[in-house]
């Protein structure tokens, strides 16, 4: 209930939450513009606080949330030892639900449609795995998340009570995506706005590769993931886009996290947070 808002009877409601969070802490350049990273840490420290974020707003989501059941697996591309180790404390300081295995690249190379680029091969062999993970579990709503997104401590409680509003009121699970993407800002959209428990929502018809999906929806669309995890098309995440034509994506305002990227590329700084801040509190001590 919130006034004046009145109340709105759930229908949709969720049963249990699986996050897939991959990690890539071998190199320290971006993927796609080969450039050093807001803040210029090496790649394991962005992976390391992401993490940790990850992990505070489950715990948050848990004590908000309690019928829920939580689940937290990480996938890692071949982290050296001692980063490993230091990603398995990360998990062990928090009283949820986690495990964490190693990507074996070679099981899903010979899937792809090309050979020519291999760190592209390592990484859509990672979602591809992060597919595969969510399909063969017995989870209703799936949390798709790269290592680069440092997210606020209500991100995973918002999302969820968005998700379980917006599906009721639409009638259909909707997708969210927790970035507040400024390269959107740039485009002439029109969106819809609905009201979160914390935030607003608008509707949008782009995301990269971090988002949150009903299984159902996953399943139905599973060709379409497939499609993109086997190619390497321009823009990467072009079978997504047809999807959001189909299907309703929304993003929060403010952002509930943000993408640890290239700060003069178009996807940015999410505006309207400090989130110089909120790097410096999500440092990891263990």
């Amino acid at each position: 209930t919130i006034l004046p808002l009145g109340k709105i009877e759930i229908t949709r409601k969720v049963k249990n939450l699986l996050i897939i969070f991959r990690s890539f802490t071998k190199e320290n350049k971006q993927l796609s513009v080969g450039k050093k990273r807001i803040f210029e840490f090496e790649k394991k420290e962005y992976t390391k606080r992401c993490l940790n974020s990850i992990c505070k707003s489950i715990k948050n989501a848990k004590s908000e949330l309690p019928n829920i059941n939580f689940l937290l697996k990480v996938i890692d591309d071949n982290s050296d030892k001692e980063t490993l180790e230091e990603l398995i404390q990360i998990l062990n300081k928090y009283n949820i639900k986690s495990s964490i295995e190693n990507l074996d690249i070679g099981q899903f190379k010979d899937k792809q449609n090309f050979n020519n680029n291999d760190r592209m091969i390592a990484h859509n062999a990672h979602l591809y795995k992060s597919k595969e993970m969510a399909k063969s579990l017995d989870y209703d709503l799936i949390y798709f998340v790269g290592d680069d997104y440092l997210h606020l401590e209500n991100a995973i409680s918002e999302m969820l009570y968005a998700f379980e509003k917006f599906s009721t009121i639409y009638k259909q699970d909707v997708i969210l995506c927790p970035a507040d993407y400024p390269y959107l800002y740039q485009q002439n959209l029109k969106s819809n706005i609905l009201i979160g428990k914390e935030k607003y929502w608008r509707t949008v018809d782009q995301t990269l590769c971090t988002y949150l999906i009903s299984k159902d929806l996953l399943v139905r669309y599973w060709e379409k993931y497939i499609e993109m995890v086997t190619n390497n098309y321009d823009p990467y995440e072009k079978p997504l886009h047809h999807i959001y034509s189909e299907r309703i994506c929304l993003s929060p305002i403010p952002s509930l996290s943000i993408h640890l990227t290239n700060l003069n590329t178009v996807y940015g700084l999410s505006p309207l947070i400090d989130w110089k801040e909120i790097w410096n509190k999500s440092k990891v001590t263990l």
